[in-house]
């Protein structure tokens, strides 16, 4: 049984949202999302997706780069976080979101995938299409800058 594409994105939005919102942040995750869904659903190789969950992890991430490669936008980005008050929250100290604005996006993706979706690294590597040694990687060298900025 064939699944549509609306089936498909009503299956996985939520988790693909709170994904994006942790690699841009919270006011441009709504927009990298739909960006990345299109981009991924009108690919020519989209029919041929077997993991269709993994294919738009990996489209969240590829979009999330694409967006930080811009300095400019990055900028009003983390100007525009900081003043919407994520860092009131009291179970999210602000030390530590600096210190997570540090890491790169794909430091950030395997950081949240591996503590906040408790996702083992081989399941992180499987959701980012990624080598287990790639996965390894990227948790270690954010843990270490997370290490010295938090220290």
């Amino acid at each position: 049984m064939d699944v549509s594409d609306e089936e498909v994105y009503a299956k996985y939005a939520d988790e693909l949202l709170r994904f994006a919102a942790t690699l841009v942040g919270p006011s441009d995750a709504d927009d990298l999302l739909s960006s990345a869904v299109l981009r991924a659903m009108s690919s020519r190789s989209w029919v041929d997706v077997s993991n269709r969950r993994a294919y738009l992890y990996r489209s969240v991430l590829n979009e999330a780069r694409q967006l930080r490669r811009s300095s400019r936008r990055r900028m009003i980005r983390e100007a525009r976080a900081a003043d919407s008050g994520v860092a009131e929250s009291a179970s999210v100290r602000p030390d530590v979101l600096r210190a997570v604005a540090k890491l790169s996006v794909e430091q950030r993706a395997v950081v949240f995938l591996t503590y906040w979706c408790d996702l083992t690294l081989t399941d992180v590597a499987e959701t980012l299409e990624l080598s287990q040694r790639t996965t390894e990687r990227r948790l270690r060298s954010a843990r270490t800058l997370l290490r010295s900025v938090l220290r």
